[in-house]
């Protein structure tokens, strides 16, 4: 099926949310999103573990140019950054490969396991560096504070304290092995300067001092955040419950109202065909009005229970089977001729067969929805066109064209939002309830069919439906339990697209 843009606009694509119930969330607990932190940030390590061993593999290169250090002052430093380099690529390696070997299930028990290794990795390599460039001669000690302020922001004061001390050990046991000339390597200044022992002792209480109040200050203002975060998810949480409990009760309500509704239409329906006796004409009207009115608000209360139920947390997913698309859009076709008709509006439909994998009420109600909009929002005696059938890819695609009153480009990202309604939708339709394409759009994320929309004012609108590849391209048999227990008649939805 050939792709058609009559419009100069380029399309706008509805933004596929991940499908993720409230359910979902609440069992995951308050430390999913730690958990799922701490990898994002294990990952983040070893790439920045990466640019390190970039620094020391070009620092060993660099010592291997002749004339070039002794003009700067150093000593040429042998193998030991190729030697550092190369330790921090195996172990980078072998952390990347335990990220992925962590599943969902595994990362909660894991993952700060596998942090401690990284940070407890990187120290030791960190002092055999900073032994060779020369602990006593340079500031390279102070590269311990780089990881002393990663442990305050993603792990608890005590843990980052631990950190801190475990930092200063090596540093000391550093300094012990070469006061005592158990190794004394050459350093990186070519001419350094002996300094006494006790002059040793003050560098290192000043640098571990130093270490400890820049501890304090990190692990307080993060202790801060985290408290601050902490109020906020409860606080979130407060809010959410209040209106989950708000939106039950006026689902609870919308439903009551429902059957009151109908009975009053259907009453209505009774007068006006006489069933009751004969009633004068100011009668008459008076009830076709009540009648009229009964019918849209049991509409809206109907969009209302489908929205309802398509984001509801208690309702269990509804099986997807094979079903041939174009039985569907024809029975949808089927339910909007009449309304259609009504306005002299003509539907031209070219429908081939073509398998998808879905839930047939949501498919219905989405066709459904997306027809109504494109008749109700076309001015009289206009055209429709509809079009169904299998790309150039063989996956199943579907265009739904107007000669309408169409929408604003700038308008288009919000179209798909409850009860929202542009200006020019309600002149022309004002018994909208807003709720018709919140519905199109939860069946697409449900689906992930990519909805793209082509549209301009005063010229008409064309919805263009992508279904996901990988459709069944002939019929299995299932067992069809049914969707969701609501109609799928095409009510007065949204605004247009």
């Amino acid at each position: 099926m050939a792709n058609v843009n009559p419009f100069e606009m380029p399309a706008y694509e509805l933004p596929l949310r991940p499908v993720e119930t409230p359910a979902a969330l609440r069992g995951a607990g308050d430390r999913a999103l730690p958990e799922r932190l701490l990898r994002d940030n294990a990952r983040w390590f070893c790439r920045l573990r990466f640019v390190v061993i970039g620094f020391l593999a070009s620092f060993g290169l660099a010592g291997q140019v002749p004339g070039l250090f002794e003009a700067l002052g150093f000593v040429e430093p042998g193998a030991w950054p190729f030697a550092a380099a190369a330790t921090l690529l195996v172990g980078n390696v072998a952390f990347l490969l335990h990220l992925r070997r962590l599943s969902d299930g595994e990362v909660a028990r894991g993952i700060r396991k596998h942090l401690w290794g990284q940070i407890i990795f990187d120290l030791l390599v960190l002092t055999v560096v900073v032994h060779f460039l020369g602990c006593l001669q340079t500031n390279a000690p102070f590269a311990y504070l780089f990881h002393i302020v990663l442990a305050c922001i993603f792990f608890s004061r005590g843990q980052s304290l631990g950190i801190t001390f475990l930092a200063g050990a090596l540093l000391a046991a550093c300094f012990v092995v070469v006061h005592l000339g158990w190794s004394s390597p050459p350093g990186l200044w070519a001419r350094p300067t002996p300094l006494p022992g006790h002059v040793g002792a003050v560098d290192f209480i000043s640098v571990f001092t130093v270490w400890l109040v820049v501890w304090y200050m990190a692990s307080r203002l993060s202790e801060l955040v985290r408290q601050r975060d902490r109020d906020l998810a409860e606080t979130n949480r407060h809010l959410s419950t209040a209106l989950k409990e708000r939106a039950d009760h006026m689902l609870t309500t919308t439903h009551e109202l429902k059957a009151p509704f109908a009975a009053i239409h259907a009453n209505a329906q009774l007068l006006l065909h006489g069933y009751c006796g004969g009633l004068p004409e100011p009668a008459v009207e008076t009830v076709h009005r009540i009648a009229t009115r009964s019918q849209r608000l049991a509409a809206k209360i109907q969009e209302m229970l489908q929205l309802a139920n398509l984001t509801s947390d208690s309702q269990l997913p509804s099986p997807s089977v094979s079903l041939d698309l174009s039985e569907t859009m024809r029975w949808c076709i089927e339910r909007i001729e009449r309304s259609a008709e009504a306005r002299g509006i003509r539907l031209e439909a070219d429908i081939q067969q073509v398998w998808v994998l879905g839930v047939r009420d949501h498919l219905q109600m989405l066709l459904s929805n997306l027809l109504f909009n494109a008749v109700t929002y076309s001015h009289p005696n206009g055209r429709v066109q509809v079009r169904c059938g299998p790309d150039e890819h063989g996956t199943a695609r579907v265009t739904i064209a107007d000669e309408g009153i169409g929408i604003d480009h700038q308008k288009l990202p919000h179209v798909f939002d409850e009860y929202y309604r542009t200006r020019e939708a309600a002149e022309h339709n004002p018994e909208s309830s807003g709720l018709g394409l919140a519905i199109v759009r939860r069946i697409a994320e449900l689906h992930r069919i990519r909805l793209l929309v082509f549209s301009q004012p005063g010229i008409g609108t064309m919805v263009e439906l992508r279904f996901p590849a990988g459709q069944p391209l002939q019929p299995t048999r299932h067992r069809h339990h049914g969707g969701i227990a609501v109609s799928s008649r095409p009510t007065p939805s949204a605004n247009p697209a």
